[in-house]
């Protein structure tokens, strides 16, 4: 399989050379979004080997981009392109453990040697390099780590690969709890199930989500809905009602919300540490809807406990 890269700038000039730069005579898959918002929901779809980011983009930074991708896999490899490097302290790249940074413009062969030595660190044309791209001291402890360390991991990915391989690892969002990962198998399964449901006539868009708001998936017969914030305020809702309902003696947290529109009905349910979101049209039936959603997320939790 090969390599994935995203590429994340607001600059559709700079996304396209980028873009170029890593696909020629390479064997990486490239995409590129405009925001770190489309980013985290790129991937939360497909989850990426190698992350290129602008630091400053409308909206959600760069920074806050990176940090929510350490939050999804704190493996990814990090490359960052700016035209300030100078106010990247050393001290915010090694919270960050970015591996490069990069002065915009950066050349294609910069762009090119970056991406090898940190996708293919038993390539010779990378492991012979005495020095990091420019944009990055040659002395940098980062990349020396970061190098040495997928080198020695190398021959264990490539032994280890397979169907129960780990395709999205999650962090805990309360403190004494361990973080839960998912293999693509039980994501496709997950993905199924959910279209499944959001075929039903009445449904306009469905999102399964963890509760930290990370979409696992998503779909919808509209193209204007941010499924990103949307899955950041179902998860801030139930928790708050979780809360509320502790505050008023509740012993156990409800697994169902109902919300009445003139134009659209909204329910969201939710099991163990996920949440399914469903709108639905203001005419379909709602005790339907209930008893669908509370079916196929207990469907979602099964999938996310297999094997």
């Amino acid at each position: 399989m090969p390599k994935r890269i995203l590429v994340v700038d607001d600059d559709p000039n700079i996304r396209r050379l980028v873009s170029l730069a890593l696909t020629e005579d390479t064997p990486y898959e490239v995409s590129d979004v405009s925001s770190a918002e489309a980013a985290l929901l790129h991937i939360s779809r497909q989850p990426v080997d190698l992350l290129f980011t602008d630091v400053r983009m409308p909206g959600m930074s760069g920074i806050e981009l990176i940090q929510r991708v350490r939050q999804l896999d704190p493996g990814t490899a990090v490359v960052v392109f700016t035209i300030s490097p100078d106010n990247l302290s050393p001290q915010l790249k090694t919270e960050l453990q970015i591996d490069y940074v990069l002065t915009k413009p950066a050349t294609a062969e910069q762009l090119r040697l970056a991406a090898t030595t940190l996708l293919d660190p038993i390539k010779p044309a990378a492991a012979s390099r005495s020095e990091a791209p420019a944009g990055e001291t040659s002395g940098s402890s980062r990349f020396s780590q970061r190098l040495a360390m997928l080198r020695s991991r190398q021959p264990a990915q490539s032994a280890s690969t397979g169907s129960s391989s780990v395709a999205m690892r999650l962090t805990p969002h309360q403190s004494g709890h361990s973080g839960r990962s998912y293999s693509e198998a039980q994501l496709e399964r997950m993905r199924q199930s959910l279209k499944d449901l959001a075929l039903a006539p009445d449904v306009q868009c469905a999102i399964l989500a963890d509760m930290s708001g990370l979409v696992l998936s998503h779909w919808s017969r509209r193209r204007d809905i941010n499924v990103t914030v949307v899955a950041a305020l179902a998860a801030g809702n139930t928790l708050a009602l979780a809360e509320i309902g502790r505050h008023l003696g509740q012993q156990r947290p409800g697994h169902l919300v109902i919300h009445e529109g003139q134009d659209q009905n909204i329910i969201m349910a939710s099991v163990d540490d996920l949440i399914l979101l469903l709108a639905i049209g203001a005419n379909a039936s709602l005790g339907w809807a209930r008893i669908a959603a509370l079916r196929a997320c207990e469907e979602m939790a099964r999938i996310a406990h297999s094997a």
